[in-house]
């Protein structure tokens, strides 16, 4: 273990959380196409339509989503309905779920506190990941985001935000419609390495780390040669979306991945996210991965909304 620092991976290494990934709206069962492990999505007809194909997904009628969107997200879970009873279905028995959404819709902003309030009455731990509207999206989209916001980083553990603006910085010269691609993959990143990561007691450990809940933004970078832990660390710390004053932050979660991993290379990377973190609680985990060319580090921070 690395000196002033929590590893990840604790624990009984075999116990793995039971897993499920939960895509909302068309946004949200975008994003979780392809996941490699158990998911579903929730959508209106229309997203069910232009949605990807050979998806599961639950397709939620008129007044499924006029009561997803009135009742309170804390009291979800005791309202008798038939589609309450079958998400209780659906997501119980998991221990750790990944929800996926993109804010500034109907579906999305209006269902994801509750459905995020619903898998943590059944005793998952909740990551939620939302990607926020473009500025050029408008107002309304915009407004519509900022008010369901709050709500969801109140009913999940960890919230992790993505405003889209961002991706100009990102991938500045792709159409619009392809950064949205884009924000797709990078959504998925945190929750498949996360995924490789945690162990059931390190969910424990991490609850009680950050509380009732956080609201958590993402920098990944990568590095090869003699520097490539400074560089990888560099270039996540780059991230558009650390765009608030790092004294603010109170945890960092580091996933590095690649080839050759060793002790030495470890400490390097954590020394580095330390000199910029000096008073920030930091946990790491190590990913093994013996195809990769280069080093690659994915960084949480912890920040306030």
């Amino acid at each position: 273990m690395v000196q002033d620092a929590r590893s990840l991976g604790y624990g009984d290494l075999i116990e793995r959380p039971r897993l499920k990934a939960i895509g909302l709206g068309g946004a949200g069962c975008n994003t979780i196409s392809g996941f490699p492990f158990p998911s579903v999505g929730l959508c209106s007809h229309i997203d069910n339509i232009n949605g990807p194909p050979n998806q599961r997904r639950i397709v939620l009628n008129t007044d499924e989503r006029a009561l997803l969107r009135s009742a309170s997200p804390r009291m979800l879970g005791s309202v008798e309905r038939n589609i309450t009873k079958r998400l209780r279905q659906e997501l119980d028995d998991n221990d750790l779920i990944f929800l996926f959404a993109g804010l500034g819709g109907e579906t999305g902003s209006y269902i994801a506190p509750g459905i995020a309030s619903l898998c943590r009455h059944l005793g998952a731990m909740v990551i939620s990941s939302v990607a926020l509207p473009f500025s050029a999206e408008g107002t309304g989209r915009r407004n519509t985001a900022i008010a369901a916001l709050p709500e969801l980083i109140k009913s999940s553990h960890i919230t992790i935000t993505y405003p889209n603006d961002g991706l100009l910085k990102v991938a500045p010269n792709l159409p619009f419609r392809r950064t949205f691609r884009v924000m797709d993959e990078l959504m998925k990143t945190p929750s498949i390495e996360l995924s490789q990561v945690l162990t059931i007691d390190d969910l424990s450990r991490l609850r009680k780390d950050i509380g009732t809940s956080s609201h958590m933004r993402m920098g990944t970078g990568s590095g090869i040669g003699m520097q490539r832990e400074a560089v990888a660390v560099s270039e996540a710390f780059s991230s558009p979306w650390f765009d608030f004053d790092l004294s603010d932050t109170k945890i960092a979660l580091i996933i590095i991945s690649g080839c050759e991993i060793d002790e030495f290379s470890v400490r390097d990377v954590i020394g580095h996210v330390r000199a910029r973190l000096p008073r920030t609680m930091i946990q790491y985990g190590v990913l093994s991965n013996p195809s990769a060319y280069d080093l690659r580090v994915t960084i949480l921070l912890s920040t306030k909304y």
